[in-house]
């Protein structure tokens, strides 16, 4: 059994492997949350508070900031950082109340440090230092345990998850593989081109975390890219 985000209970019945992402360098921290959160809206995965139906928010995914600044001597000096995501998604094609794919995605930032380069002319506010970002994903079952709750169908829950579901499930966890595998790939592909440059203004509100400037958003961190 598994509490999800929500509060609401179920059961895991496929885990995905866990993937990761390691990097070590120059970064803009802020580009990163932007690509990220448009990545996962592509890819249909919402926060618990959102509707199935609901593509253009994204405000309650993120479920923990903390960040701890160190000083050099007693430490490697400067900034480490812990950021949880929380994510589920209905399969569009095949929608279930039965079934839900979830995604947790832990950010941890060490050692991060503000820097500066120049850029066409322009300075440009960076951040140095390493983030190491997981992909954990699950499939999970009898959303709320309605089934297990109920009398009679709670006799029949195991005979449709491992058999009547079967080969649903299985073709479900090779998607749902992919999915996460295509995530990482794009993760590491935009950390490997440096991208450096500022986004553009997204069309959903930006109310969240480290991009939305809430009370718990690091000062010393920049919110654009150039700076004068």
């Amino acid at each position: 059994m598994v509490y999800m985000q929500d509060g609401r209970q179920g059961d895991v019945v496929r885990q995905i492997p866990l993937f990761s992402v390691k990097y070590k360098d120059v970064f803009h921290l802020r580009n990163l949350y932007v690509m990220m959160h448009e990545l996962l809206l592509e890819e249909g995965w919402l926060g618990f508070d959102n509707e199935q139906t609901d593509l253009t928010s994204h405000s309650d995914i993120e479920t923990l900031y903390s960040e701890n600044v160190f000083q050099k001597g007693i430490h490697f000096g400067g900034k480490e950082m812990w950021v949880w995501w929380r994510a589920q998604r209905h399969q569009i094609a095949r929608p279930s109340q039965y079934f839900l794919d979830t995604l947790d995605i832990d950010w941890h930032g060490d050692r991060l440090s503000n820097t500066e380069i120049v850029h066409q002319g322009k300075k440009m506010g960076l951040q140095f230092g390493e983030i190491e970002i997981f992909f954990r994903a699950r499939i999970i079952s009898d959303i709320d345990h309605r089934w297990e709750k109920d009398w009679f169908l709670k006799h029949f829950k195991r005979i449709y998850e491992h058999r009547l579901m079967h080969a649903n499930l299985e073709k479900r966890e090779k998607e749902l593989w992919r999915d996460v595998y295509r995530i990482q790939s794009k993760v590491k592909a935009y950390l490997n081109l440096r991208t450096w440059m500022p986004t553009p203004e997204l069309f959903h509100p930006q109310l969240y975390g480290y991009e939305g400037g809430l009370p718990h958003k690091p000062d010393s961190f920049p919110t654009s890219g150039a700076e004068e």
